[in-house]
């Protein structure tokens, strides 16, 4: 066939009965029958397989050198929990400090790669800022950019926020929450569980979740995106077992909390009188399942 997808002859090609009658006329023999006929002929280009972009990374190096609890996010965090709680978490996730006290959450894959570092600034309430230049930046973009490079020429694949600590407990359950925020807050104070984020509404994809193949899986949305997440984890079956944590059953119709707003109001009460029965309706309200649970207060 040509380009147009059209047959070049009625009489090229092979008879189907091949056994039986031996008929073959290929384009060549064809051409050669009809020399003038060649320059008109324009071959179906053959379709190139699409080439796979290669993965850039950090240096772990970088990673190491900016761990600290030297920033704004643990500044707040300091109110609910000790300092030696907030060592742990930092070290455990890599967690980073930049010089304008800003925190780096970075994205460690299942082989100690970092693929990059997500950059965020919060202010005296524990919120992200917004509305602010570089409120939010990427690690590989300032890498990119001190090297006098364009961020375009990284090529990134992200992943979990938290997955390099998969391998290292391989039958624990796996928690995921939308916001990286939420992952060490809840991982403070149910350490039994593996805590990994996706880093947003539009990260929990099969792509990015793929690390989570043939393990049980709690997802904890946020109260907005219960519905949206209830379909998109359906696209999760190569997970052993998946389910949505409805921790955000009792929220207001609006509400845009997260699983790590409802623990921080709970550490509230934790400071007062508490018993075995408050603890108990708090891990139900929290939807926890409640063997195998260790639990940090």
């Amino acid at each position: 066939m040509d380009a147009a997808g059209n047959p070049i002859a009625e009489n090229v090609g092979r008879c189907e009965h091949r056994n039986s009658c031996g008929y073959e006329k290929t384009p060549k023999m064809y051409f050669d029958e009809n020399p003038t006929e060649r320059k008109e002929f324009r071959p179906t280009p053959t379709p190139q397989p699409k080439k796979e972009e290669k993965t850039n990374y950090i240096p772990f190096s970088l990673i190491q050198q900016s761990e600290s609890t030297n920033n704004t996010l643990m500044d707040y965090l300091r109110k609910y929990f000790k300092d030696e709680d907030l060592n742990k978490v930092t070290a455990d996730y890599h967690l980073g400090s930049t010089q304008k006290r800003e925190i780096i959450f970075p994205q460690i894959d299942k082989l100690s790669m970092c693929h990059t570092g997500k950059v965020m600034n919060y202010d005296t309430d524990g919120h992200r800022i917004k509305g602010k230049i570089d409120a939010i930046d990427w690690l590989h973009a300032r890498l990119m950019k001190k090297q006098g490079k364009q961020t375009s020429d990284f090529h990134l694949r992200q992943c979990l926020f938290g997955e390099h600590l998969l391998p290292k407990r391989p039958k624990d359950i796996v928690c995921l929450t939308e916001s990286e925020k939420a992952a060490i807050i809840a991982s403070i104070v149910f350490p039994a569980f593996i805590w990994v984020s996706c880093g947003g509404k539009q990260g929990l994809t099969p792509e990015r979740c793929k690390a989570l193949t043939g393990r049980d899986v709690i997802v904890y949305a946020d109260a907005d995106a219960t519905e949206e997440w209830k379909e998109k984890i359906k696209k999760l079956d190569y997970c052993r077992n998946i389910s949505l944590s409805d921790w955000a059953k009792d929220e207001a119709t609006n509400s845009k909390r997260d699983i790590a707003d409802l623990i921080l109001e709970q550490r509230k009460h934790i400071e007062k009188s508490t018993t075995v029965s408050d603890v108990c309706h708090w891990m139900d309200e929290l939807g926890m399942p409640k063997e195998r649970v260790t639990f940090n207060i």
